[in-house]
């Protein structure tokens, strides 16, 4: 039976303004200050090495121009579904090998959750299948239509790649960006209207693997992973190879959050893991928005939160915090059986013969 997930609206907030701005206010302070500081203490170092591979990226950009014929339209209809599907195969083939086969069993010990093992083969081949849909139709025929607004407002296709400090501003802008948009459509899916409809196709996946990131119908797959990746990179009308880099940040991340692996000196994939567990909490990316709208609470103080972050240890985190003891149910004692009432014994009979 399939658990029941609370299905709650946006909230408006107007009672917690001020806390939202506030907190709105300390996250981006926090963020410049700690750019000022950094490009302060190591910019000399940045501009050897930026120089260096400014000048790589630049070249290698020329070549992958020049193969697309110097055609701009040609690079972003085709390059950019390429570099994607691609992305996604790098990232999701190790997590597959293991999720079919139990190997590298290496990886084993980093697992999650102990649902999917080994992972049942009709569900992956609907997932594989779905998810080729997704990223081989839906995904270009996005792309399509991103092109000519991205050529209106001035995204550009040639010329010399962004400086370091400059593609630094559009990674992080590009972040909050889908944080926000990534957020809102999210939440909405999980509204009584939307979920059942739209969003609980993905939620079929209590433990996810990897591939299903993109696991989901048409609409989802539009609204909630292809247009607020989307966005960042057309507000800030940049260079399609800036847009290909984060596209490939993007998937490694979403290939993470779903993969089922907690694996040392890479992402924490606990928050969203948690969120497919109980579908009601964390529905960003970063975390900002539900910490101000505290969507935040279910996982606070799980076990799970307390896993969440970069492990710098080999020791899989199962092991360093391992899960509370499981709660015994204790069987009511049967109540006494009552005692069975005796029939009287029938008396002699009165009627005649």
């Amino acid at each position: 039976m399939e658990r029941r997930q609370a299905s709650d609206g946006i909230p408006s907030n107007s009672n917690n303004v001020l806390e939202i701005t506030k907190s709105v206010l300390f996250i981006v302070g926090s963020a410049v200050i700690g750019m000022i500081a950094f490009r302060n203490s190591v910019q000399q170092y940045i501009e050897k090495f930026w120089g260096a591979s400014h000048d790589f990226w630049g070249g290698l950009w020329k070549i992958i121009f020049a193969k697309f014929g110097n055609d701009d339209a040609l690079v972003y209809f085709i390059g950019t579904p390429i570099v994607s599907v691609l992305a996604f195969i790098i990232f999701n083939i190790i997590f597959l090998c293991c999720d079919i086969t139990g190997r590298p069993s290496w990886l084993l010990k980093y697992k999650i959750q102990d649902k999917n093992m080994p992972v049942d083969n009709e569900k992956l081949w609907k997932a594989l299948k779905t998810g080729a849909f997704n990223m081989m139709v839906i995904n270009p025929l996005f792309t399509s239509f991103c092109y000519p607004i991205g050529k209106y407002i001035g995204a550009y296709h040639t010329g010399d790649l962004p400086t370091f400090e400059w593609f630094i501003v559009e990674i992080i802008a590009y972040s909050l960006i889908e944080e926000v948009f990534f957020y809102y459509s999210h939440r909405l899916l999980h509204t009584p209207k939307f979920y059942a409809k739209y969003h609980k196709k993905h939620h079929e996946w209590q433990a996810p693997i990897g591939i299903t990131s993109v696991y989901c119908g048409v609409l989802e797959m539009v609204m909630s992973n292809l247009l607020p990746l989307a966005l960042g990179p057309l507000f800030m009308r940049s260079h399609v190879f800036t847009s290909w880099i984060w596209i490939s940040i993007v998937l490694f991340s979403t290939t993470l959050a779903h993969g089922g692996y907690h694996v040392p000196f890479l992402f924490s994939p606990e928050a969203h893991d948690y969120h497919h567990k109980v579908y009601n909490c964390w529905y960003g990316t970063l975390g900002i928005l539900d910490k101000i709208h505290k969507t935040d609470r279910p996982f606070k103080g799980s076990v799970e939160e307390k896993r969440h972050f970069i492990s710098f240890s080999l020791t899989p985190l199962r092991e360093q915090i391992p899960d509370p003891p499981k709660k015994h149910r204790i069987s009511p004692v049967p109540d006494t059986p009552k005692k069975h009432r005796m029939s009287p014994v029938p008396g002699p009979s009165t009627s005649h013969s």
